[in-house]
């Protein structure tokens, strides 16, 4: 009777007595929570009065249970030491008061506000004699909303779960104040008159009931030229700047006589403390909080900063941190963004996001785990004085390093000091060196090699170019060190690579650095010898927190903004972009001071025009507009890419309006297929290099040693490209790809360390700005109602669609863990929409599938290796694949009906067979992917109907097979207790031999759909489809007529947390990484290749270009101005000074 607590409802009978079952049930309930550890002599009374805020000894609790009830929805009994694990409660009685059913939410509200206010520890101590305070207080408040019950229609709701519901439809369709008021009011119509009072009236009213749920910010002033912040006790009541004098408020209307102090700028500031405690304090995130102690091994195999070498360096050099699992790792990642749009005002405001790495793959990086921290207000970029703006959270993550804050588990019920680090920061090449100090312009850019690099000033181009810096990363006996006719003319290199300096030698001369002073309204400053024996701008901020000089990697170079740029300058000079090309007539000039290649050199003419010679790395116009035509016409699969059509211009047959993932997605799949015939190999070659390295780069598993191979492969690659393209060609990203491999290695993926999804974070945030005049005011609002919102989503049932249960795009949920079905029967997608259709299967058809559902299905494999050991004893593989099919069917049937072997029952349905009249569909959703059939897709804008397997053979060395999808078949299982199916693809397959052709070097797959397969096994599981596209070849070339180029690719969302290999990124969309391909350095050069093609072109060129300044090598290397807003300092040279003496006074200018 106790667990059925449907008493609770049924306290008087029809005359008006209490019950003898509802006075057993009471005396129930007080053995009950006196028995609990907690209980003193009194505990809090439940009934309907006293609501648990008094305490009372078993006779009063008893006496008040009996003469007014329980408080409504109480049958969790969570107040005095119940938990909601016992499922055997019966949470839904029949009141006779109200007239409604309760079900289990109302208890699941209930513990939200539990863990919400963290009144796990507080809530079941000693009875108090003083008032609640004040956070006891909001908790009771909203609890009693929690408890009181209104009725829509015919469904009875709490206003705290409707109002919470309400909220959550406003954050997940970023609905404006004036239009959720309007769905409200419509809401609101619905209820009774009584009941429209109990409910908030507008959006302030339910923000306001809603924010004890929040976590709050904090409002700093700040100077108007970011020089001083209003922070601190000394501070925080000054009227004016401490440095530059300017006033902290603005100008007060002297006709108002009560005029509120209006600050002229302010920071949001959302403290991560209470963030971090509340992962722990919900008990749907608690647990996830440890999980990367689940990756920590000695593997190869890298998938999450937790394997990483930088984890571990921190764990040994920590050992005390690192002992507790529940400290808390961060990354740190800032970047600017304009909230009205590329059309709109100049505007610059930057967020500061804390994603938490404790986390496991598919939450660490999902956009409701990365914290918004602080917003820095525009309109300009706070450049170099971002350091005073961080100055809160620096604090704030000391305190947490230092001292820990208690923090409540609710996982593991324990209270325990919490610490936090930060692991390292993430961000574009500018806001490295904002963060850093580091200023990344000019000719020291590099902040690996320092002052060690090379990169020098070109004469005409006015660029900082870092040619030929990188034959001193080659190996000693490389011959490229010795050539002195393809690279800087005249030079052999013999110099080592640059040395990497660690924490602590990075520390000593950042703390020589002179204090400068903040301010946009300062004087540009200067450090003695910036720009020539260092690129040093200030001390960091970061470099206050005691562990930041033992760190492996501090500041993250973003593989993301990398590879955009590397591919810009790919595609513009290959492409023969007049606007963007790196092969202009400035690079032509320079090309004849700093390299040895005559057949490109400009031809000057008698009438002051020169003739520019045509290179072979760029495309006629003829290429160029057939490579244009074939990205019109390229489909690709569902979900895979944008329409990158739409950056196609063929009116002069070039690319622009390119985004970060249509650069990612060209980079990687398709430049090698798109240049393939119109560049000679000696081009192409290592252009698909570059493209293989940032494959293998993105790939969601790192392995070690595949990094350290492409370490010294992408500087082979690098200086490939150096005895191609011009020295105006390599700028700094280029330069920045033979340091990715390193931090690779060190960091892991890169999922974890670039800008991805940072920058979905910012959209989404720029989609919040609501009010165009208070931009981060309106951001940081919205971002506090959606933390509520996504908190309280943690409860709410499965019916509301919320953005935790909301799915990814083509990912469906159907029976995949069904008890009792056979492995082969539990189908993991879903059919398409529309007309179904269904045809009889030939016998010939029916045995196929029937013997590959056999053979596929885990719980026959038993089975089958008992028939290989009697039947097919000595038979090669090939023998045995022909013996199975011609008789493993009858072998199977015939020995599970003989009893001599102990049976799964479910095998029964199996040994009856499928019947021959079948169901077709036009498509299926499975592992992530949207399969067409071909006839369904051909007019489609999507290409969905390839496919590719793993080969079932026993041969080893057996290659993939490459089909198109012709039928979706759901084959029936009758017999069984209860019917059941499995749905397969039947494909047209390619043949190996003749249809497939695999390329030695680049591992393009290159498909013929004249040549197919002749088999009998057309059939395949759908669980086993991988999703391939094919295209053809955008080329005239005969021996590609027929041939199309097949790419694999991986699902954007498949979650499967029980495998540490299996995990989630939305971002990287691409097969298996290739492998570098290591060649003999005899073998990697050819001199003698031409880069000279047909025709001239004829090109203005300056009065100052004189014949004679060919025969002039100009070597002095010039320091290249900084004129970005994130670096205003101005260097001066001083080259006597081979170390830098950072304890100088800084010079102004």
């Amino acid at each position: 009777m106790m667990d059925d607590r449907s008493w609770i409802d049924r306290r008087v009978d029809d005359f008006g007595f209490v019950t003898n079952e509802f006075k057993e049930g009471v005396q129930f309930f007080v053995r009950f929570a006196f028995s609990r550890p907690q209980a003193k002599s009194e505990i809090k009374c439940p009934c309907s009065k006293c609501r648990c805020r008094k305490w009372g000894n078993p006779e009063v609790v008893s006496m008040h249970l009996c003469k007014h009830g329980f408080m409504n929805n109480y049958y969790l009994w969570y107040v005095h030491g119940e938990t909601s694990n016992n499922p055997a409660i019966n949470f839904i009685g029949e009141s006779s008061n109200s007239g409604f059913d309760r079900n289990e939410s109302d208890a699941m509200y209930h513990e939200m506000l539990v863990d919400a206010m963290g009144l796990q520890g507080e809530y079941n101590e000693e009875p108090m004699a003083e008032e609640p305070n004040h956070k006891v207080r909001e908790f009771y408040e909203l609890l009693h909303a929690a408890e009181v019950h209104i009725g829509i229609g015919e469904q009875n709701v709490t206003v705290l779960s409707w109002m919470a519901e309400m909220l959550n439809m406003k954050t997940l369709y970023n609905m404006s104040a004036v239009n959720w008021e309007m769905a409200l009011s419509l809401s609101r119509k619905l209820l009774s008159a009584e009941d429209q009072e109990k409910v908030p009236k507008d959006f302030y009213s339910a923000k306001k009931m809603m924010n004890v749920l929040g976590l709050g910010y904090k409002k700093i002033d700040v100077c108007i030229n970011d020089c001083f912040l209003y922070y601190g006790e000394q501070n925080k009541n000054l009227n004016a700047c401490s440095v530059c004098g300017e006033s902290r408020y603005e100008p007060r209307n002297m006709a108002a006589v009560r005029q509120k102090a209006v600050p002229r700028k302010s920071l949001w500031y959302l403290p991560i403390t209470p963030r971090l405690q509340r992962l722990y304090m919900s008990r749907q995130t608690a647990e996830h909080m440890t999980w990367h102690l689940k990756c920590r091994d000695d593997s190869d195999e890298v998938i999450h900063p937790a394997g990483s070498e930088a984890w571990k360096h921190f764990d040994k050099t920590y050992p005390t941190f690192a002992a507790e699992p529940r400290n808390v790792r961060l990354g740190l990642c800032t970047d600017g963004f304009n909230p009205f749009g590329p059309s709109g005002s100049a505007y610059s405001c930057w967020p500061v996001f804390l994603t938490v790495y404790n986390l496991p793959p598919e939450l660490c990086m999902n956009s409701e785990h990365i914290f918004l921290s602080m917003i820095i207000a525009g309109p300009k970029s706070p450049g170099k004085n971002i350091d005073v703006l961080l100055r809160p959270l620096i604090d704030e993550l000391n305190e947490l390093w230092t001292n820990g804050v208690e923090t409540y588990d609710n996982f593991r019920k324990q209270n325990f000091i919490m610490k936090a680090a930060l692991l390292w920061t993430v961000s574009d090449f500018p806001g490295y060196g904002m963060l850093s100090g580091w200023s990344t312009h000019g000719r020291l850019s590099c902040p690996y090699c320092m002052e060690n690099t090379k990169a020098f000033q070109l004469q005409f181009g006015r660029k900082i170019s870092f040619f030929d810096c990188h034959r001193q990363y080659l190996p000693p006996t490389h011959p490229f060190r010795r050539d002195k006719k393809n690279f800087y003319v005249n030079r052999i290199e013999r110099s080592p690579p640059p040395p990497r300096l660690d924490g602590h030698l990075m520390e000593e001369r950042v703390n020589q650095l002179p204090d400068i002073i903040f301010g946009q309204s300062v004087r540009k400053q200067s450090i003695s010898g910036f720009g020539v024996s260092h690129n040093w701008v200030k001390r960091s901020i970061f470099w206050e927190l005691p562990y930041w000089k033992d760190l492996l990697i501090r500041h993250n170079l973003d593989v993301m903004h990398c590879e955009k740029n590397f591919f810009d300058n790919i595609k513009n000079t290959v492409m023969d972009d007049k606007d963007c090309t790196k092969d202009n007539t400035n690079a032509r000039m320079d090309l004849q001071l700093y390299c040895n290649r005559p057949e490109l050199e400009l031809i000057p003419q008698q009438d002051g025009t020169a003739l520019k010679p045509n290179a072979t790395y760029v495309l006629t116009r003829e290429q160029r507009a057939l490579v244009c035509q074939w990205l019109k016409d390229l489909r690709f699969p569902d979900g895979y890419a944008s329409n990158i059509a739409r950056c196609v211009k063929m009116h002069d047959f070039r690319l622009s309006g390119m985004k970060s993932h249509d650069c990612h997605v060209f980079m990687q799949r398709l430049l090698p297929i798109a240049f393939r015939d119109h560049l000679i190999d000696a081009v192409w070659g290592p252009l698909t290099d570059v493209s293989n390295f940032f494959r293998a780069l993105c790939a969601p598993i790192i392995r070690v040693s595949n990094m350290e191979m492409w370490e010294e492969k992408i500087v082979e690659t690098i200086c490939k490209l150096e005895k191609v393209f011009p020295p105006a060609f390599f700028d700094s990203m280029e330069h920045l790809a033979i340091h990715l491999p390193y931090e690779a290695k060190v960091g892991g993926p890169v999922q974890f360390r670039w800008m991805y999804p940072f920058e979905r974070k910012m959209h989404e945030l720029k989609k919040k700005v609501l009010n165009k005049n208070r931009v981060e005011a309106s951001i940081c609002e919205a971002y506090i109602l959606s933390e509520i919102s996504f908190f309280c989503s943690h409860y709410f049932g499965s019916d509301i669609e919320t953005r935790l249960n909301r799915l990814p795009r083509n990912i469906v949920i159907r029976n995949d863990n069904i008890d009792g079905y056979l492995s082969v029967f539990k189908n993991r997608g879903q059919p398409l929409g529309g007309e179904m259709r269904g045809r009889a299967l030939s016998p010939r058809e029916l045995k196929a599938v029937e013997l590959y559902v056999l053979l596929n299905c885990e719980e026959v494999k038993p089975w089958i290796a008992l028939f290989d050991s009697q039947i097919c004893c000595g038979l090669s593989p090939d023998q045995t694949d022909m013996k199975r099919q011609l008789e493993f069917i009858p072998w199977f049937k015939t020995t599970v009906r003989s009893g001599i072997y102990e049976v799964d029952p479910r095998l029964l349905t199996l040994v009856t067979g499928p019947v021959n009249n079948v169901r077709l569909y036009n498509g299926y959703w499975v592992n992530g992917f949207r399969f067409h059939t071909i006839s369904y897709g051909k007019n489609k804008k999507t290409m969905n109907s390839g496919v590719c397997v793993r080969g079932t053979t026993l041969n080893d060395d057996e290659l993939d097979y490459y089909g198109q999808l012709k039928e979706v078949i759901e084959l029936h299982y009758f017999d069984a207790p209860v019917p059941q199916s499995v749905i397969l693809f039947n494909c047209d397959w390619y043949d190996l031999n003749k249809g497939i052709v695999i390329h030695p070097s680049s591992r393009i797959v290159d498909v013929n759909p004249r040549f197919k397969l002749q088999t009998n096994e057309p059939f395949i599981l759908a669980s086993q489809a991988q999703q391939v596209f094919y295209t053809s070849y955008p080329s005239r070339n005969p021996r590609r007529r027929g041939w199309y180029a097949a790419c694999k690719i991986r699902a954007r969302a498949i979650i499967d947390t029980s495998s540490l290999r299996d995990s989630v990124n939305d971002y990287y969309q691409d097969d298996d990484p290739p492998m570098p391909q290591l060649v003999q350095t005899s073998t990697i050069v050819d001199d003698d290749v031409s880069l000279a093609s047909l025709g001239r072109e004829r090109v203005v060129i300056g009065e100052e270009m004189q014949l004679s300044y060919v025969a002039e090598r100009n070597e002095e290397e010039c320091v290249d101005e900084d004129d970005e807003e994130e670096d205003e300092f101005e260097g001066t040279e001083t080259p006597e000074e081979e170390v830098p003496n950072y304890l100088t006074e800084s010079d102004s200018d």
